[in-house]
C-alpha cells in the first residue's frame, strides 16, 4: 500500500483517486475550492436553478472500451444516469439550418442529401476520421513491443499527425458550408480548425458519432461528487477549501482553515499544470506550449418549461447566422466578443434534471472566449461588459426564440475571468494545452522527469474535455 497524496480535484484527480483507492492505497486529494469537479460541476441558484459549468455532452460513454472499463470498475453505470439527446447537434449559417442526425450512417446520409456533389468526399471524410479514431483509441492499450512495430501499424496516424483540420478538408471537400457544418462544434476543442489537429478532431467527432454524446442528469457535479464519494468510501480522505503552498520531494504543505498543515507521502498526483505544479516545488520550469482557450457561458432560467412554449427542437444549437464557412469562422473569432456566434444548450429538451420544477427549464449560452477579452477592465467596466454581452447575445436567440427575455428568471455570465477565479487554471482555460498539430500527438506526460515520484493527470496531460481527463487518471494509476 502507498500513501499517495493529490493535489487538486478535477476529473483527473478524483479518476486517479478513486481508482486507487479502491485498490486499497491510502489517498489523500486537496482541493483549494470548497467543492470537487473543477468544471465538472454545478451550482444552485434561487428559484431551483441547477447551473451546469462543464458538460454539454460528453463522449465514449458506453462506446469507449476504456472508458467503459473505468465506469465497470467504479460502478459509475450504477450511481450515475446519462441521457442522450435524440441528435448531434443544429448549426445554422447563412444559408439556412442544418440537422446533424446521431450515428454514422444516417450523419452521411444527411449530408450527402443535403451536398449530393461532395458524396465522395464526404465518404472519404467519414472513412478517414473513423480509421484514425479507431488507431488512436489503439494506441491507448499498446504494449511495449507495439512501439517497435508503430511506423508499419499506424503509418496513417504518422502521415496525418502535423495536420490541421482546414488543411485535410480543404483536400476532401470543395463545399465551404460542409466544412463549416463539420466544424460545427470546433469550441469543443480549440478556437479554430485551422489550427486543431486532425488527429484530434477525428478521434473525438468519430466518438461523438459512432456512440452518441451524453449529459449526466443533474448536472457534472453528480459524477464528480460520486467519485469522490468512493475515495471516501475505499477509506480515502477528501479535504476541499485546502490550498496546497508549497511541495517537496514526498511532501506536500496546504494551508485548511487557517492552519498551515504538511502530508508526506510515498507518491504525489497532480491535477495542475506543468508550470504551476513545479512552482509549488520551487523547480525552474519554463512552457513551449500554449495554453488553449476558455469558454464563457450565460446562464439562463426560464420561469417556463421553453419545449412546451416553442416546441420540439433541438438540444445543442449552433448559430452563425453570419457566416457560411470556416474562414468567416476565423474572421468571427478575430472580433469583439460581442459579435461572435454561440451555441444554446436548451435542456428542456432532454431530462437534465437541472430544475425542481417541470414547469421550470435550464438553458445555456457558451461561446469561445479569451482571458484577453476582459483584460484592463475595472470592475465597473467588467460588469457593463458582461451586461451589454448578456443582452445582446439574447437578442439574438430571439430571432429563433421569440420574446425568450420574457422567459428569463435568472441570468448569470461567467466569463475565463471566473473560471481562473474558481480553479485557477491558466488564462481560465478549461482545456489544458491548445490542441495544435504540433503539441496533441505526443505520449502523455503523466510521470515527471523533474521530481520523484510526482505524476500528472487531467487535462494538461492528453487534452482538455471529460473523456481525456478521465483516462488520464487511468494511464496514472496504471503507472502506481
Amino acid at each position: 500500500m502507498k500513501k499517495i497524496t493529490i493535489i487538486g480535484a478535477g476529473l483527473g484527480g478524483l479518476t486517479a483517486g478513486a481508482l486507487l483507492a479502491k485498490e486499497g492505497h491510502s489517498v489523500t486529494l486537496l482541493e483549494q475550492h470548497n467543492i470537487v469537479g473543477g468544471c465538472a460541476t454545478t451550482f444552485n441558484r434561487k428559484g431551483g436553478f441547477v447551473c451546469e459549468v462543464g458538460l454539454h455532452e460528453m463522449d465514449g460513454v458506453y462506446s469507449n472500451p476504456l472508458i467503459a472499463e473505468i465506469f465497470k470498475k467504479l460502478e459509475v453505470y450504477e450511481n450515475i444516469e446519462f441521457v442522450k439527446p435524440n441528435e448531434f447537434f443544429k448549426i445554422t449559417t447563412k444559408n439556412g439550418v442544418f440537422k446533424m442526425p446521431d450515428g454514422v450512417e444516417s450523419a452521411k446520409e444527411a449530408l450527402i442529401a443535403r451536398f449530393p456533389k461532395e458524396q465522395k468526399g464526404i465518404e472519404g471524410y467519414f472513412k478517414l476520421i473513423q480509421r484514425l479514431g479507431e488507431h488512436l483509441n489503439r494506441l491507448q492499450n499498446l504494449s511495449w513491443y507495439h512501439y517497435l512495430l508503430f511506423p508499419f501499424i499506424f503509418w496513417e496516424v504518422i502521415l496525418y499527425r502535423s495536420k490541421s483540420v482546414t488543411e485535410v478538408l480543404d483536400k476532401l471537400i470543395e463545399d465551404r458550408e460542409l466544412k463549416l457544418i463539420l466544424n460545427a462544434n470546433v469550441q469543443y476543442y480549440n478556437d479554430s480548425p485551422d489550427t486543431l489537429s486532425f488527429l484530434l478532431h477525428s478521434v473525438a467527432q468519430y466518438s461523438y458519432y459512432k456512440g452518441g454524446g451524453y449529459f449526466i442528469k443533474g448536472g457534472s457535479g453528480r459524477l464528480s461528487d460520486y467519485l469522490a464519494k468512493v475515495i471516501k468510501n475505499s477509506g480515502g480522505e477528501v479535504i476541499t477549501n485546502a490550498n496546497v503552498v508549497a511541495c517537496r520531494e514526498h511532501e506536500v504543505d496546504y494551508i485548511h482553515r487557517g492552519e498551515t498543515k504538511n502530508i508526506e507521502s510515498d507518491i504525489v498526483i497532480s491535477n495542475l499544470s506543468p508550470k504551476q505544479t513545479y512552482s509549488l516545488y520551487n523547480v525552474r520550469y519554463s512552457e513551449t506550449k500554449t495554453v488553449g482557450n476558455a469558454l464563457l457561458s450565460i446562464y439562463l432560467g426560464f420561469s417556463q418549461n421553453i419545449k412546451e412554449v416553442y416546441g420540439e427542437g433541438t438540444y445543442s444549437n449552433f448559430i452563425y447566422d453570419d457566416i457560411d464557412s470556416t474562414r468567416g469562422f476565423n474572421d468571427m473569432m478575430q472580433k469583439d466578443i460581442l459579435e461572435r456566434g454561440f451555441a444554446f444548450m436548451d435542456y428542456s429538451q432532454i431530462d437534465s434534471g437541472l430544475t425542481k420544477s417541470d414547469s421550470k427549464s435550464f438553458g445555456t449560452i457558451c461561446m469561445i472566449d479569451h482571458i484577453e477579452d476582459w483584460a484592463d477592465l475595472d470592475d465597473e467596466l467588467y460588469g457593463q461588459k458582461k451586461n451589454e454581452l448578456l443582452a445582446s447575445t439574447v437578442k439574438k436567440l430571439e430571432k429563433y426564440y421569440p420574446n425568450i427575455s420574457n422567459l428569463i428568471e435568472y441570468a448569470e455570465v461567467g466569463t475565463a475571468k471566473t473560471v481562473k477565479r474558481y480553479i485557477k487554471t491558466e488564462s481560465g482555460t478549461a482545456y489544458g494545452f491548445k490542441p495544435t498539430p504540433k503539441e496533441f500527438f505526443r505520449v502523455p506526460k503523466t510521470k515527471s522527469d523533474r521530481v520523484n515520484d510526482l505524476y500528472f493527470v487531467g487535462q494538461w496531460v492528453i487534452a482538455g474535455g471529460f473523456s481525456p481527463s478521465i483516462i488520464s487518471g487511468h494511464i496514472c494509476a496504471k503507472y502506481l
